[in-house]
């Protein structure tokens, strides 16, 4: 088995003043369970919004990578908003555009380049990470293209959801509009391959979901700093996927900070609960996957 430990928008402030008030109590939390508990994983992804400034404040990129450090933990981790602004014309204070190749941004320098774009095999399977910004000038789509030409079996790891995760409420419509010409290419190669990619992994909406891009599984990961302050786990052991979501212990009022509350509701989550922390068949859940074969590392 090959245990994977997923989590999305941490939104690490480290000594800069938090974004999120809450996160300044969450992440102290997650990084002393993380330290008790790292050997239980093979690996941590990170699917975005790391920190909060990180295209105009490199220290706070360069203390999330610090903090990382000393848990010894292998990781991976992708880019979102947060962390590398997706397009021009954002908030300047948290999303400023960087007007250089990915790997030259305050994300890349500090990351490096496995942040930027990556894929490893895992007992047979691929799993291919990639951080983007709208306009795709550094070409990772067509890096993307290439890694799957091989039709290996694939996980993708990406920040932004590009299915819409909500039938209602205001992640029906909400926060799509970075990616806002990539999307839709990024949505055609997943269905133009969804007999291949078995799931793509995201955040960004801070709520737990699972919806479908053709026949690929969109999986959305709340927010391990505030609001849900939940992570997944991934147990890979040939032939299935079984993905499990936890609320980090002892953590008190977690629905105190969702997202918008007010228009928190849809049809198939007629609780603010339910809306956020997903349905159970959004929590715990078997990937449907076509088979693979036990490999090596």
């Amino acid at each position: 088995m090959f245990r994977i430990l997923y989590v999305n928008d941490i939104h690490f402030s480290g000594t800069l003043e938090p974004h999120y008030a809450k996160t300044a109590i969450m992440t102290p939390r997650f990084f002393a369970w993380l330290k008790t508990h790292a050997t239980e994983f093979d690996l941590m992804i990170i699917g975005g919004d790391g920190v909060n400034h990180g295209s105009v404040r490199i220290e706070e990129l360069e203390q999330l990578y610090a903090m990382l450090a000393e848990t010894a933990m292998p990781y991976l981790i992708v880019a979102g908003n947060h962390d590398l602004a997706p397009r021009d014309g954002l908030d300047p204070e948290v999303e400023e555009w960087e007007n250089c190749p990915l790997e030259e941004t305050n994300f890349g320098q500090v990351f490096g380049p496995q942040s930027i774009r990556h894929s490893l095999m895992v007992q047979g399977l691929k799993l291919v990470l990639f951080s983007i910004r709208n306009e795709d000038r550094d070409g990772q789509l067509a890096w993307l293209e290439a890694e799957l030409a091989d039709g290996v079996p694939a996980l993708l790891f990406c920040h932004y959801p590009l299915a819409t995760t909500r039938s209602g409420g205001f992640c029906s419509t909400w926060g799509y509009k970075r990616l806002k010409d990539i999307r839709q290419p990024l949505i055609d190669l997943i269905t133009s391959r969804d007999d291949q990619i078995l799931a793509y992994f995201c955040g960004h909406h801070h709520l737990n979901s699972r919806v479908k891009i053709g026949r690929t599984e969109q999986i959305v990961t709340g927010s391990l700093g505030l609001a849900t302050c939940c992570y997944r786990i991934l147990e890979i052991t040939p032939p299935t996927i079984a993905v499990s979501t936890h609320l980090l212990p002892d953590i008190p009022n977690w629905l105190d900070d969702v997202m918008n509350p007010d228009n928190s509701t849809d049809a198939e989550h007629p609780t603010l609960e339910a809306y956020h922390w997903g349905n159970e068949d959004e929590r715990n859940f078997v990937i449907p996957r076509t088979p693979f074969t036990l490999s090596t590392l």
